[in-house]
């Protein structure tokens, strides 16, 4: 559903509160259906918060936004799990190919890049992404 709705309803994210609306369902649907999945996300935020400086808000599309102190985005997590990190071009070339990552769902040949979380073992890489794009400068 989250795919159908980026790729053919892309227009319906300028409505106000439908990307949030949207985020909220896929969040209840994974509290209902996912529950390991649910409790991995929990535990990236948590363990996120770690990382000097960063701190959580909510993402204009909806979801949890990972920020710096100074405002810049490190990444966003979706309800349904899907994280998608800016972790360079470079970076991203790399994790492309090593097969660990996929093309972020909106801007495939970007510094994003969108990680899958199904549990709790997701969790490390899904933070080394967000150390990634920590540590990367904003504009490669």
């Amino acid at each position: 559903m989250f795919y159908f709705v980026v790729r053919y309803l892309r227009w319906a994210a300028r409505v106000p509160g439908f990307p949030h609306l949207f985020d909220a369902l896929l969040l209840a649907g994974t509290c209902v259906f996912r529950r390991s999945r649910l409790a991995a996300m929990e535990t990236l935020e948590v363990q996120a918060l770690r990382l000097p400086g960063v701190r959580l808000k909510v993402h204009r599309f909806g979801g949890i936004e990972f920020v710096e102190q100074d405002g810049r985005e490190l990444g966003h997590l979706h309800g349904h799990g899907l994280l998608d990190a800016a972790v360079g071009r470079q970076a991203a070339r790399v994790l492309l190919a090593s097969g660990r990552v996929r093309p972020h769902h909106v801007f495939p040949r970007s510094r994003w890049v969108s990680f899958q979380i199904e549990s709790k073992a997701d969790v490390p890489l899904a933070l080394e992404l967000l150390a990634m794009a920590h540590s990367t400068d904003h504009f490669h």
